[in-house]
Parts: structure tokens; sequence; C-alpha cells
């Protein structure tokens, strides 16, 4: 709506340099009032409002304005009963209202006190605005537009609708469910039902007006619709010479993320409908998953599929891999794509999906309920060490099975449980120590069996860090090291165990495969030396002074692998320790 000459607030008027403020007087709004504005606050803003319009929103308001020194009414939007509508901060009013406004909340009412250089200065405007006059207004305000130049040239004018929800936005790169629609005069230009786009991707299915769509898009929260009014430059060109207006809604933002076990990105859920709260399912828990779809990635359905709603408990490895990983990251109502880069990981028989052929499977899920498990901090120490016993048996059924990425998972949250006993009962404290130890030399063996030689070390160390001479940790640490290629380490390991246990058969197995790594090792580092000493030869002539030392590192190298492949130890295959 725009102004009527009546409406002294405007400035459109020879006021000595008080015809309002430039954009580059305004820059940022300013939080704090200067000393020749006062306010005062007649009726909050509603509870819960908190938000305060920005410059360039368009603002809606009602007001009364009168003079200090008589009090007398010299203009008021009530008493033409329309309300008043100006731009922020772009110099439309006088100056003392473009500062007061931005500090209210919507359906605030506050008086404004303007000294006479933030109203109509030293010549007022006569009739009704005498010279150097100090004004009060009464201002309520209605209501406003969002409004914002995306890329400060004022090509493209971002106009807010209807606010969104929650807090997340997306950004270059997100995956989003949105509506576009852009129309010039009287015509559709282009129009996008329910669009999955990926914000800033090459080829765009936007066309010409991607880089405003994108931009807007990232400021945008789910619910969220805007409208864009875009210069030609920013729309279509000289096909539209008059620019466009594009209507933007953004139906939901996709959050794909990495749920594997391992943080290998074989198993990624992406996010289509948000759940409910924070909560997510605890191991142990009962949780009803239903399977909607299981499809290739090209989305053909794969042979043989049956929806089904699934009931089970969270970790005993009832379901596939792939939906155990998915469903412990997930919240009450929320509904996912689950994609699998591994075929064994996602085979469900209780889906018809006993074996797959086609990459990538991906199953589309929900989560319709779980029950609420007991918190760990809210146990008891007994029912503790109940809970991480029975997890634990969970565990080493699952290791039997060949299921050791899951199996792992079941001893970590155990271990995890028992790193702080100290405040426990003297009998609870061992008894949660123990349960602890045989988790960790559990995990050693599952990382063992899953080629993770550094993680399986690295158990194996905190249980000797505890029990120097348990002879399991040792022969696993070995192994860990063998694997690494750590073969005079794993010698020593195995020498210490032989030392506690003269006939553990696997450990001297071990030892002969350790002598004979190591040994062609040593040939290799052999041949290096005499490659290098050759093409020693073929450069400049070195000083007599210099040669000597070259000959003594030669000698010291060759005794030292000498007494190396001196050792010998019997030979036998070294299976790696089970749970």
């Amino acid at each position: 709506m725009s102004m009527s000459d009546e409406e002294l607030p405007q400035t459109g008027m020879d006021m000595d340099g008080m015809d309002g403020m430039s954009d580059d007087d305004m820059g940022d709004m300013p939080t704090e009032l200067p000393e020749g504005v006062q306010k005062e606050v007649l009726t909050p803003a509603p509870d819960g409002s908190w938000k305060m319009p920005q410059r360039g929103d368009e603002v809606i308001v009602h007001y009364v304005g009168t003079l200090q020194s008589d009090g007398s009414e010299f203009d008021s939007s009530r008493t033409r009963g329309t309300p008043f509508v100006f731009t922020l901060g772009k110099g439309e009013v006088i100056k003392g209202w473009d500062l007061g406004v931005a500090t209210m909340k919507k359906g605030e009412v506050s008086k404004f006190t303007l000294a006479p250089e933030f109203a109509y200065g030293e010549n007022g405007s006569p009739p009704k605005i005498p010279e150097n006059a100090t004004l009060v207004f009464e201002v309520e305000l209605i209501s406003w537009m969002s409004k914002s130049d995306l890329f400060g040239d004022e090509g493209v004018i971002l106009t807010r609708i209807t606010e969104g929800s929650g807090w997340r936005t997306p950004k270059i790169g997100s995956e989003v469910l949105t509506s576009v629609k852009a129309e010039a005069g009287e015509g559709t230009l282009e129009e996008h039902a329910d669009l999955e786009y990926v914000l800033g991707s090459e080829g765009s299915a936007l066309g010409p007006i991607a880089k405003a769509c994108d931009k807007a898009l990232q400021s945008m929260k789910v619910g969220e619709e805007v409208q864009l009014k875009c210069s030609k430059d920013y729309a279509y060109g000289d096909r539209s010479p008059d620019g466009a207006t594009v209507t933007i809604k953004l139906s939901q933002i996709y959050e794909t993320k990495d749920v594997s076990f391992q943080s290998n990105s074989s198993v990624m859920k992406k996010q289509i409908v948000e759940g409910e709260g924070y909560e997510m399912p605890q191991d142990g828990a009962q949780v009803t998953l239903e399977v909607e779809a299981a499809t290739d990635a090209s989305g053909q359905s794969l042979s043989g599929f049956q929806a089904k709603t699934l009931e089970f408990t969270l970790g005993n490895g009832d379901v596939c891999d792939a939906l155990e990983c998915a469903v412990s990251s997930m919240k009450k109502g929320e509904k996912a794509i689950i994609i699998s880069s591994s075929k064994a990981q996602a085979a469900e028989a209780q889906l018809g999906l006993s074996s797959l052929e086609a990459d990538m499977p991906r199953f589309t899920v929900s989560l319709k309920d779980f029950a609420k498990s007991k918190e760990i901090w809210s146990m008891s120490e007994e029912e503790k060490l109940d809970f991480g016993a029975q997890r634990k048996e969970v565990g080493t059924s699952l290791f039997k099975s060949g299921r050791f990425t899951l199996a792992l998972q079941r001893y970590k949250k155990v271990a995890d449980l028992f790193n702080y006993v100290d405040n426990f009962k003297e009998e609870n404290k061992a008894k949660a120590k123990e349960l602890k130890k045989l988790c960790k030399l559990n995990q050693a063996a599952c990382y063992l069996k899953l080629d993770d030689h550094f993680e399986a070390k690295g158990a194996c160390d905190a249980v000797l860090k505890e029990d120097s001479q348990n002879v399991k940790a040792i022969l696993r640490r070995a192994q860990a090291q063998f694997g690494m290629k750590n073969f005079l380490d794993c010698i020593q390991d195995c020498k210490r165990l032989v030392e506690l246990d003269p006939q553990n058969r696997d450990c001297r197995s071990l030892l002969k495969r350790a002598h004979e790594g190591q040994k062609e090792e040593d040939q290799k580092s052999k041949k290096l030396f005499a490659t290098m000493c050759k093409a020693l030869g073929k450069g400049p002539i070195p000083a007599p002074e210099k040669a000597k030392p070259h000959e003594e590192d030669e000698d010291f190298d060759m005794q030292d692998t000498a007494k190396t492949e001196g050792e010998t130890a019997e030979v036998q295959s070294a299976p790696q320790g089970g749970a």
C-alpha cells in the first residue's frame, strides 16, 4: 500500500537534508536506539514472539502522531481506518521511524518520542508540524513481509510468504524436495512439482533460474514458501525482458549420512521424513519397522521382495546388518531410504530376499515404534552387570554365526558400560572389570576376523595394561602384529607367550611364520641395499676418507641380517583366536 501526501512519516519533501536515510546511511539496522529516539513499550508482544523486522522488510503498522509541546494530534492511520505500509530501512519514512520500528516485535505497541533531528528537523512540515518540533508517535506493529536482496544488486528480491519450521536449512550439495513455479506477466514459464533437487548441481533441472533458487533455498526451512522477483539477468534473459516471478516451496531436506558400524559408508541413510523428538532406540530395545519397498539403484523393485512390518530386538541380529545399522540411528516416525553397498549386508529372508543379485540395494523404511529401554544411568550396579552379561552372550552368539561386525558392536557397548567403576562395591567392581576384559578380548577377535589389525592390537593393549600375562591377549596381539607385518614385535610377543604357555601350538606356529616373514623382509632390504651400492659406484669417486664408513655400514647390515636369518621355529598353522 502506498503512502498519501497526508501521511506525514514519509520523507519525500525538502527538509534541509532530512529526506530520510539512504541505504548506505542505514547499513545493518542498529540494535540500540540513539539518545534522540526514546521508546516506551505500552503493550508487549505476545509470549513467544521474538523476531523483529529486518532492513528491506515491508512492514504494516497503525500509528497516532502528536506534538509533544501541546499533545495535539496531527496525523493518525487509525482515524483513516487503513494501516500504513512502508519498506524498513530504505529512507521512505523519517529517520526515527526506520530506527524505532526495527526494534519492535509483532503485536507490540510502543510510544516513540523523536527529537527534531530524527523527525522533520529545523523547518518542520507546515502547517501541521512547526519548526524544531519534538514528535510523539504511538505505533503498533501489525505484521511484516520479510524481503531480502539476495545478491546485493536488487537483481533478486526475496519475499517470505510462509514461515518454515525447525532449524535446519539446506546448503550446497544438499538434496531437497521442492516445488518451483516461474511466471512472467500472465504466463507460466516453468513449473516443477515435488522436484528432488541437489543444490549447486551441474546441469540443474532449474536451468537459468538455478542460481537464484539455490541462493534462496539456503535460507529456507522445511514448510517455508518464498517469492522471488528476478531481473532478466537472474531469469530468462531476453526470453523474458521484464524478468520473472519465481515461487519456491521447500517440502523436505534430505539428510544423507553414513550409519555403518565401521564408518566406511557401506550403509547410508537418506532421511525422507524427520522423526519425533530426539530419542532413538537403544541396544536391546523392541522395535517395529515397516519396510515399504526394496529396489536396485535404478529404482526397480527387487525380485521376490515382500513388503512387511518387522518386529525385532535391536542388536540381536534378528534382521540383516543394513537394517540393524539404520534403525539404531532413527527416531520414531522417521522415514528413510537405506542404501547398502554390500549385498550380504542387505540379504533379508523375512522380506523374501535370502540372496541378492542387484548392486547397491536400498530399502524404504519407517520406524513405527520402539520400546524405551531403561536408561543406563538409572540402573543399579547389579542391573548393569546383568544387562552387560546378557548383551555379551548375544555378541558371542553373533560371533559364532559369523556376524563379526554386529558382534563387535555388542562387545563395544558392554565394555563402554564399565569404563568407570571406581564407585562400585568391591564385589561388583571385580565382576565389572572381568566382564570388560572379556569383551575387550572378544573385540580383538572380531577385529582380527575383519582384518582390522590396528584396532585388534589396541584392544589387546587395553587388556594387557591391567593383566600383563593374559595369554589370549598376548596371542591376539601377536596375530595383529603379524597382520601389520610388524614381524619383530610379533616374534617378541610369541617368545613371551612360549615362556608363559610352552605347549601353545598356535603360538609356536605363528612364531615360525613371523621368522619367515622377517626373513623375506631382510632379503628385500638386502637387495635394495645392494642396488643402492651399485648406483653409488656409478657416481663420482668419493674422497678416500669417506669410503670407510660405507664399508662399515654394509658389514653391520650383513651381520644383523645373518643374525635374524639364523632363528628358526616349528611350523604350524596359526588360527585366529575365537570369542
